[in-house]
């Protein structure tokens, strides 16, 4: 039996797929947990993680941590059980330390919008549909939101959840949702070409390029030029260490 996940890493690229194509790569618990894993682990040459889903789709939801009706959970355990294992996988894309490429195609709905969104570069198919439909069942979609926030306008954010409607890649590249638009028989070889120009660099300064977008975007306008001077000197040091 195939892993809902596979995660392979070769000369710097970590590449994870979602496998579970035969309900759209619906995010389960055990998945989110195996990407955490992967990121939270990574090799000191990996360069790029590069996220995908095998199948007609990116990521079509999430399967329900819901409990079952009749239940009475507490607001403490729907929090633990429901709200925290799509943070933690959020907050370890966000936060990795190498840049991540999301490449999306088909749909890309609830937490695989999410998905898409949070990482640093987001390549969409012509095919790729994006929606946050969390309302529909009168459920506020804060944790998708959460995601989103920082990577992609407000008001997009705004317009996606309030009115649930399906943007199409086109839309979602002017929205700011998606970097890039390709043709769907072109997203993979665009997606190495992406892959092979950011391996070309060394695993410091691709770290350090990755450190700031995360840091900077907060800082007062003094702390984040001390920051990338930091950042910059302890890059280009790493050029002139001797070998030992």
């Amino acid at each position: 039996m195939s892993e809902p996940v596979s995660v392979r890493s070769h000369a710097g690229l970590l590449d994870i797929v979602l496998n579970t194509p035969g309900n759209g790569n619906l995010m389960s618990a055990e998945m989110g947990q195996l990407i955490i894993d992967a990121v939270s682990n990574l090799d000191e040459q990996v360069r790029l993680i590069r996220l995908s889903g095998e199948g007609e789709d990116f990521c079509a939801g999430r399967v329900s941590p819901m409990p079952k009706p009749g239940s009475t959970p507490t607001g403490e355990a729907l929090r633990r059980n429901v709200a925290m294992p799509a943070l933690a996988l959020y907050d370890a894309l966000k936060t990795a330390p190498v840049p991540v490429l999301s490449v999306v195609h088909g749909k890309a709905y609830g937490v695989g919008c999410a998905l898409a969104g949070v990482c640093d570069i987001t390549l969409a198919a012509d095919d790729a549909s994006f929606q946050i439909p969390e309302m529909e069942r009168d459920i506020p979609p804060a944790l998708v939101m959460s995601a989103l926030i920082g990577r992609v306008p407000m008001k997009t954010i705004a317009r996606m959840v309030l009115t649930r409607d399906l943007v199409g890649a086109r839309e979602a590249w002017q929205a700011g949702l998606a970097s890039e638009v390709v043709p769907r028989a072109e997203l993979r070889s665009r997606a190495d070409r992406i892959a092979a120009t950011i391996l070309e660099c060394s695993p410091v300064t691709v770290r350090a390029v990755k450190q700031f977008m995360e840091l900077a975007p907060g800082l007062p306008v003094g702390t984040s030029s001390s920051l990338a001077g930091h950042l910059s000197g302890t890059a280009l040091s790493a050029k002139f260490e001797r070998p030992a």
